[in-house]
């Protein structure tokens, strides 16, 4: 079952009537919307404050994983091919602190770097909603929204240099 969805694409030369429009849609709680800026926007960050970045999580269990690795397989190797000498035991774990560590520190910067590219979803394949404009000197406001609510969303945005209306249609999620 599909829903048919609108795009709504707003342009803006002028930086106050983008944070004028801005706050105008900071007061609807149940939008999609992208916002883009060739500048950092304060007003934007503080109308629509992001949740904390998943990167961190992805850090966190990379480090474990090096830590588990880093243990694991030399203790694997010690008792595979064990050499005794001295009567010492085969595997101390004292040893294998130095390489726990340093797996800790190679998996926790790859899983970074991993989570990093998956947060920002790179490499972007689809730049349909992007505008060059929105790098050079203008603002954006992208908005994904139902049929009934966009002429609301246009008559708001109507200040808007360019406003561009796209149907876009998206599946319906049947809860279960």
């Amino acid at each position: 079952m599909t829903e048919t969805k609108q795009r709504i694409k707003a342009v803006f030369d002028n930086y106050e009537r983008f944070v004028e429009t801005l706050k105008k849609l900071a007061a609807e709680n149940s939008l999609d919307i992208e916002i883009f800026s060739p500048m950092p926007v304060p007003e934007a960050e503080r109308l629509f404050p992001q949740k904390p970045s998943r990167v961190r999580w992805f850090t966190f269990f990379g480090g474990i994983l090096g830590v588990i690795i880093g243990f694991a397989f030399p203790v694997y190797t010690a008792l595979q091919w064990p050499i005794i000498t001295g009567g010492k035991p085969v595997v101390t774990i004292q040893v294998f602190v130095i390489i726990a560590f340093e797996l800790l520190i190679l998996f926790g910067a790859i899983f970074t770097l991993l989570g990093l590219l998956i947060s920002a979803r790179l490499p972007r394949q689809n730049l349909r909603n992007y505008d060059v404009r929105f790098s050079d000197n203008s603002f954006g406001v992208i908005i994904l929204t139902d049929e009934s609510h966009a002429a609301e969303l246009q008559h708001l945005m109507q200040e808007a240099d360019e406003l561009i209306v796209d149907q876009v249609e998206v599946e319906k999620s049947i809860d279960r």
